[in-house]
């Protein structure tokens, strides 16, 4: 279990995410929230990334940091010239029990060409073989679902259930709500920086409303003032 307390991240003098106290069991958990909520800042301070002296993130006793986490960036960096293969031999091999191989197999990244040739879908599915290529116990997905094709989307959501059958934690952010509410044990809403409300599979039928609520209403009020 990851237990969070004290945690305030943000830029400047603006706090972007404070949360006083919050656990999140094994299994798969989904964060949502409309642009500028903090999901993004929210994963980084999980991570160890801005996150304030006084916070307290830990699992199984120990700080969640990149020794036992695995984290997908939205935004992956991939040095100009190599192939995906030499950016897979970047990192820390995780044994042959990760089934990275058999996995692209699925995946189809051509991993002898360079990566200057590769699709924006590509990049996201070689920075998640990355991902999990390093085999940690609790894994984070930003927006990985990002310019993946249906059938790539079908193939991560497949993987994502088995690593949590397996005992993994695993965070996964998305704009879109569909994948997340068919994979996600739990959903937390974010809001200003805040989770305002969790929701457990079977039980999300009021997600969607409660997050659009307000741009709803500024919406009908605009669109009630055209002639």
């Amino acid at each position: 279990m990851i237990t969070i307390s004290d945690l305030r991240c943000g830029y400047d003098d603006k706090v972007v995410v404070e949360l006083a106290a919050f656990t999140l069991a094994p299994g798969v958990h989904g964060i949502v929230g409309l642009n500028g909520a903090g999901k993004t800042t929210l994963l980084n301070a999980l991570y160890g990334f801005g996150r304030n002296p006084e916070a307290r993130v830990l699992w199984r006793g120990d700080d969640m940091s990149h020794r036992n986490t695995a984290f997908q960036e939205a935004e992956s960096y991939f040095h100009p010239g190599i192939t995906g293969r030499e950016y897979l031999d970047l990192f820390m091999p995780g044994g042959d029990h990760t089934g990275l191989h058999g996995l692209n197999d699925l995946l189809e990244v051509p991993l002898d060409a360079s990566i200057s040739t590769y699709s924006t879908g590509m990049r996201r599915k070689l920075a998640i073989l990355g991902t999990l290529h390093l085999d940690r116990p609790l894994v984070m997905l930003d927006e990985p679902m990002n310019g993946l094709d249906l059938a790539s989307v079908r193939v991560v959501e497949a993987v994502v259930r088995r690593l949590a059958e397996r005992g993994r934690t695993i965070i996964v952010t998305s704009h879109v709500l569909g994948p997340l509410v068919a994979l996600c044990d739990h959903i937390h809403l974010l809001k200003s920086g805040r989770i305002a409300r969790t929701f457990d599979r079977g039980h999300t039928g009021d997600l969607e409303n409660e997050l659009f609520a307000e741009l709803d209403q500024r919406t009908q009020a605009t669109i009630a003032r055209w002639e």
